[in-house]
C-alpha cells in the first residue's frame, strides 16, 4: 500500500516525464504489462510496446500536460488527477476531425489542441503504474492558437 504523497507524486512525475519527450523515461513509472485506455472506452494498450507507440505519437505532437491538483483515493492504489493538455494539431488533429470531434483550422501549423481530461491510476506495491484510465470526450476537445497556449504554459 503506497501513502497518498507517493501516489500523488507518482501523478505528477508522470506529467513531468510527458513533458520531457522522452518516451523510455516515461516507461519507466508503468508496469511491464501495464493496462492503458485514453480515452476510457477505447482499446485499451496492454504493455509497454503498445504504450510505446502511444507515448511516441504524444512526443511527436509536442505534448505538454498542465497539472490540476491531484486526489489519492484512501486504499493506497488509486489516485486520479485532472490535467490540461496541450499538443501540435499536427499530426493528430486531422483524425480528430474526421471524427466529428473538432472542425478543422484555419492554420494547422499555428494551432493547439487542448483536452481537459481526468487521469485515473493503479498503481501496484512497488510504486509503478500497473493500470491507467484517461476521461475525455467530444466536448473537452478544443482548438487554441499556439501562441496563447504557450503563454499559458510560461505562466505555471
Amino acid at each position: 500500500m503506497l501513502t497518498d504523497a507517493k501516489l500523488t507524486g507518482l501523478l505528477a512525475e508522470h506529467c513531468r516525464r510527458m513533458n520531457t519527450g522522452d518516451v523510455d523515461y516515461m516507461l519507466e513509472l508503468y508496469s511491464r504489462d501495464v493496462r492503458f485506455e485514453d480515452p476510457v472506452g477505447a482499446r485499451p494498450m496492454i504493455g509497454h510496446d503498445e504504450l510505446r507507440g502511444h507515448f511516441t505519437r504524444a512526443a511527436e505532437s509536442e505534448t505538454y500536460d498542465i497539472p490540476g491538483t491531484p486526489v489519492a483515493a484512501g486504499d493506497g492504489r488509486h489516485a486520479m488527477l485532472p490535467v490540461t493538455v496541450q499538443m501540435n494539431y499536427l499530426p493528430l488533429g486531422p483524425a480528430l476531425v474526421a471524427h466529428g470531434f473538432l472542425d478543422a483550422p484555419r492554420n494547422p501549423r499555428r494551432t493547439l489542441l487542448t483536452l481537459n481530461v481526468v487521469g485515473l491510476i493503479r498503481a501496484s506495491d512497488e510504486g509503478l503504474i500497473e493500470a491507467c484510465w484517461i476521461y475525455w470526450g467530444r466536448t473537452d476537445v478544443a482548438l487554441m492558437d499556439a501562441a496563447a497556449g504557450m503563454a499559458l504554459r510560461t505562466a505555471r
